[in-house]
């Protein structure tokens, strides 16, 4: 018989050790954006539900006091079994688990080690991989990504994607969303009245929403993994810079996105207006700097010329193999030095491009 007793208290702590020391990591903006959305994880709050000011700060102050403490741990390994395993060890973990929880763990932005655990809906194999569907969680860090890609694994986690969903309509309802996020919606016939609503009255259609747009999630993942044009040796060396790593990151999902198994291809495909304007509304960052055709693109679509989204695809793919190769000499050149890289990037790479990252 399997004992896993304290495995969500093991998974929990590494996750707070985690955020201790990368929660500096995001702006003030962002931290308070990822803090409430993990208050409202671990009191099992609906998005609809309400938020009480004074008991959001209290608990934020709880929060820094325990990151206060573990600021100068390390990662643990679990312990499954009588086995000491490590945390990253995905395999080895999953082999000790019953087989309703599904445990990831891995690498996000500013190389932040993010962790989660939560109750497996469907295991699936795709080509040379298999997809995890995870419905909900248990436990997770301050970074919960909708998609985690680990070796030939794929998890889709669909409570982060329906939360990522209603943040977007929060968008609408606060006038800070753009017209495509409107026409996504707008799809599956929701009108920008019942939006601005919002309420419980939105949940089924959200996850109605949610499963028929998750196979782009699993696009995106499937695209970075066959990706063989970013070299392996040119992200190493720039993940450790905050400002190099964007860059870097920004390349990498759009050469994902314009891959023939990645992102857009799928949508293509499928000849499905509604995942491009979402796709559309989703490009932020240096992401969307390196593709401004898509908005002319996706307005050709909605005519029904899909042949002007794979133009576009060309080009922004084009576009970011210049970039990786202009990075790659940049990076030669500098010899290790940061300062006279950063500066190099950007006279060479991002000015050019009208560009200011």
């Amino acid at each position: 018989m399997r004992r896993t007793g304290g495995i969500e208290e093991q998974v929990k702590l590494n996750c707070e050790i985690s955020n201790a020391h990368f929660w500096g990591i995001y702006s003030i903006c962002g931290l308070l954006m990822r803090l409430r959305s993990l208050y409202r994880f671990e009191h099992s709050l609906n998005p609809w539900d309400s938020i009480h000011s004074a008991e959001l700060m209290e608990w934020i102050g709880k929060k820094e006091r325990l990151w206060q403490e573990l600021r100068k741990e390390s990662i643990r390994p679990l312990q499954i079994d009588g086995r000491r395993i490590d945390a990253y060890d995905v395999e080895s973990v999953e082999e000790h688990l019953p087989a309703h929880l599904c445990y990831g763990a891995g690498y996000a932005t500013g190389m932040k080690p993010s962790f989660f655990l939560g109750r497996l809906k469907e295991k699936r194999k795709l080509g040379g991989f298999r997809v995890y569907v995870v419905e909900r969680e248990c436990v997770r860090d301050l970074l919960a990504a909708p998609a985690m890609l680990r070796g030939r694994r794929i998890y889709l986690r669909m409570q982060v994607f329906r939360e990522y969903l209603w943040d977007r309509v929060e968008e609408i309802r606060f006038g800070g969303a753009g017209q495509a996020l409107r026409e996504a919606f707008a799809c599956y016939g929701l009108t920008e009245e019942e939006l601005r609503r919002g309420g419980e009255e939105l949940a089924p259609r959200i996850e109605h929403i949610a499963r028929e747009e998750s196979y782009t999630l699993v696009a995106h993942e499937l695209g970075e993994a066959l990706e063989e044009e970013f070299p392996e040796e040119l992200w190493n060396q720039m993940a450790d810079s905050p400002f190099l790593e964007k860059l870097a990151r920004g390349l990498k999902d759009l050469l994902a996105d314009t891959h023939r198994r990645g992102t857009l291809s799928e949508i293509v495909r499928r000849r499905n207006i509604a995942s491009l304007a979402f796709y559309v509304a989703s490009l932020t960052g240096f992401r969307r700097e390196l593709f401004p055709e898509v908005r002319g693109a996706y307005e050709k679509a909605r005519e029904g010329d899909w042949s002007a989204v794979e133009e576009a695809m060309r080009h922004a793919r084009s576009r970011a193999l210049r970039c990786i190769q202009t990075l790659v000499e940049i990076v030669h050149r500098t010899n290790g030095d940061e300062a006279l890289l950063r500066r190099e990037v950007q006279r060479q790479l991002l000015r050019p491009m009208g560009i200011n990252l």
